[in-house]
């Protein structure tokens, strides 16, 4: 009888320190991203209202370098400051990384359409921002009122270099830019309005997400950083 004892209470030992090795590996281990995993950009704001700021996370380099390929930011456009609030609440509460393939036809939020400094169309290529190392540490988007938009990139020594000229996704093949009044169109598949006059202004927002390629060669994203709505007042006529 002792022996059989012994027995039981060294099957309990083995099997609590089972459990408690376990507990220790779950505990240790929440948290941490898995192989497929991208980080949001650390930063992305206004910090001015002609001015949009998205800052890298250097751990998308560091430790994911083989999935991560740069940024993309997204956008909408609104007549009405309170939609424009209630879609960009929606977002923040709702949008995850599983959700931005879809976001396109499920809430009309399209990726910037860019072009190179010589004017070429540059939108078949993706992400929006390319990134493969450290050296820029922030992107910038300017939001010109009377001239194209512009993406710029800083260095750590704050130095900056010109990359993009920017313009709408209005899901035709004509040019549409954002400082134009006359080419925001009811039906454009960016806007919902009806068209604006002179002095009147939109409301946009943005959501960032950092891109990349999966393991299976399947499309990848970070959660989102929400944005907005901003304030823009296009001063261009056409």
């Amino acid at each position: 009888m002792r022996g059989q004892r012994g027995k039981v209470a060294f099957f309990f030992r083995r099997t609590g320190a089972f459990f408690v090795a376990l507990a220790l590996l779950l505990l240790f281990s929440c948290g941490l991203p898995t192989s497929d995993y991208l980080y949001p950009p650390v930063y992305f704001s206004s910090p001015s209202g002609n001015r949009v700021q998205l800052i890298h996370d250097t751990r998308n380099i560091d430790d994911v370098a083989e999935l991560f390929k740069g940024y993309d930011i997204y956008y909408r456009v609104f007549d009405s400051q309170n939609d424009a609030t209630n879609s960009s609440s929606y977002l923040s509460n709702h949008l995850t990384s599983s959700d931005i393939a879809q976001i396109e036809s499920t809430e009309g939020y399209y990726v910037l359409v860019k072009y190179d400094k010589t004017n070429t169309y540059l939108d078949d290529t993706v992400p929006l921002i390319p990134v493969s190392d450290n050296t820029h540490i922030s992107f910038d988007l300017h939001l010109n009122s009377d001239s194209r938009w512009t993406i710029t990139a800083t260095k750590a020594d704050e130095s900056q270099t010109t990359l993009y000229y920017i313009s709408r996704n209005k899901g035709d093949t004509a040019t549409a830019e954002f400082c134009s009044r006359s080419q925001y169109l009811k039906g454009d598949l960016d806007y919902a309005g009806d068209g604006i006059l002179v002095g009147e202004s939109v409301y946009i927002v943005f959501f960032a997400v950092a891109y990349g390629i999966s393991s299976s060669l399947s499309e990848l994203y970070s959660d989102p950083r929400v944005l907005g709505p901003i304030q823009y007042t296009p001063m261009g006529g056409s």
